[in-house]
């Protein structure tokens, strides 16, 4: 097992679980902000989330933001972290996944979809990996 900053470290261990695109949640450039009809696209995501939920509580997913390639790596850094934590405040907010079950990490412009150095909306993109078998448990499971 590792520890959850190793995980959010290692691109090598992240590779092991699954990570899910939500390609169709937008952020306009430069932008963390998630407006209602954005917020509403990750029902669909939070459903499958509580699913896992109610079969183990200790499930723990990490939310990845990323960023296009314009502007400095640390901005980007900094824009990224927000975006990864706007989308855990909606998924907690708006459809009652508890934050605990939640880890966000930002990577900036360092995994781009698309190479390229110009504005690219597809770079501009959060990403769920389920992290739980990587992990200790984060919530208890005992009764």
């Amino acid at each position: 097992l590792y520890s959850i900053d190793e995980v959010k470290r290692s691109a090598r261990v992240r590779d092991i679980a699954r990570r899910i695109d939500l390609d169709t949640l937008n952020f306009d450039f430069g932008s963390a902000t998630l407006s209602d009809t954005e917020v509403q696209k990750l029902e669909g995501v939070a459903t499958a989330m509580d699913k896992l939920l109610k079969k183990n509580p200790a499930e723990t997913f990490l939310i990845e933001g990323h960023t296009d390639a314009v502007g400095t790596p640390d901005a980007n850094l900094a824009l990224s972290d927000r975006r990864a934590e706007a989308v855990a405040e909606a998924l907690t907010n708006a459809f009652g996944v508890p934050a605990e079950n939640l880890t966000t990490q930002g990577y900036g412009e360092e995994y781009l979809k698309v190479n390229t150095s110009s504005p690219n909306r597809e770079n501009r993109r959060v990403a769920i990996r389920r992290i739980t078998s990587l992990v200790a448990p984060v919530a208890s499971n005992e009764q």
